[in-house]
């Protein structure tokens, strides 16, 4: 087991009872195939930086995407958008360890997107799918219909505040993944900053936005 690997699995450990080790052994599993076929596709799509040190994977990108679970947010059976998914992060993360919520990963790039829908298959997912638009064309048909948004390693446009408003629920949230840049955090009221920073990762802050 590589060293970055037994950090994110600690983790998982930390975050399940003991009574929950075989549905842990099945996320791991999970987890070891979605690695696989990210370092795979990869080297045809670019869904993370070249420049990444494979192992990184699971700590820089996966427990990255898991931090929500230090902020008490609730997101057990919650209809999920994550915006701007790029290779499926925290998406795919997030359907993993929530198996009874429903993720909707929402990006504009097709081939991203295709091979998101290839990984879902290997990994057994059946609770996630994939949104093939701009956030601002898809309003009218998802409003007020997500209980929490997520994005991650997005900057925020100003065009995009309104849209995301309208698809959340009155009584949803957006959870914003930022490192040490939160000038984009100011296009929203009613937010709670939440410091989740790592030592083998370094600064992290999920914004929460109510």
């Amino acid at each position: 087991m590589s060293k970055n690997r037994e950090i994110f699995v600690e983790f998982l450990r930390s975050k399940f009872d003991c009574e929950e080790k075989i549905k842990l052994k099945k996320i791991i599993e999970q987890f070891d195939i979605y690695f696989s076929q990210l370092v795979e596709i990869n080297s045809q799509i670019n869904l993370f930086s070249r420049q990444t040190n494979i192992e990184d994977l699971w700590t820089l990108h996966f427990l990255d995407s898991l931090l929500i679970l230090n902020t008490q947010a609730n997101l057990e059976k919650k209809i999920i958008c994550d915006f701007g998914t790029g290779g499926g992060l925290p998406g795919i993360p997030l359907a993993i360890i929530f198996p009874q919520s429903q993720i909707y990963m929402l990006d504009s790039k097709q081939k991203k997107l295709l091979s998101i829908e290839k990984m879902r298959e290997k990994i057994g997912l059946k609770n996630c799918q994939t949104i093939r638009a701009r956030l601002e064309d898809i309003w009218q048909n998802y409003e007020g219909f997500f209980d929490v948004i997520t994005c991650r390693a997005l900057k925020i446009l100003p065009e995009f505040v309104n849209p995301m408003k309208k698809i959340v629920k009155n009584n949803g949230k957006i959870f914003l993944y930022k490192s040490v840049i939160l000038d984009d955090c100011e296009l929203f009221d009613n937010k709670k900053f939440h410091d989740v920073s790592q030592e083998k990762i370094g600064k992290r802050i999920i914004v929460e936005i109510n």
